[in-house]
């Protein structure tokens, strides 16, 4: 941060309303000199492309389910615990 004496930086808008006298008008900034830009790099935006991707897909896979459910009521679904537990752990650590 630098310091600049006792008053503000020549381009600081309280030297704008200091200016601007009893009136009390004060000239709105120029919208080009205050405007946001963002550049993103192509990184940054093939990231963004991947994240609205995966945004459209499902979050249940309904296909997977049913084959499941299916599986499940003709009794040819076995649970295997220690497999179920090792993708578990897989997928917090």
């Amino acid at each position: 941060m630098k310091i600049h004496g006792g008053n503000p930086p020549e381009n600081a808008d309280v030297i704008r309303l200091q200016k601007a006298g009893k009136n009390g008008h004060v000239e709105p900034p120029d919208q080009a000199a205050v405007a946001d830009k963002v550049n993103l790099s192509g990184k940054a935006k093939e990231i963004a492309d991947v994240v609205g991707a995966v945004r459209t897909l499902p979050e249940i896979r309904a296909d997977k389910v049913a084959e499941i459910k299916e599986r499940i009521d003709t009794g040819k679904y076995v649970a295997e615990p220690a497999k179920i537990a090792k993708r578990m752990i897989d997928e917090i650590v």
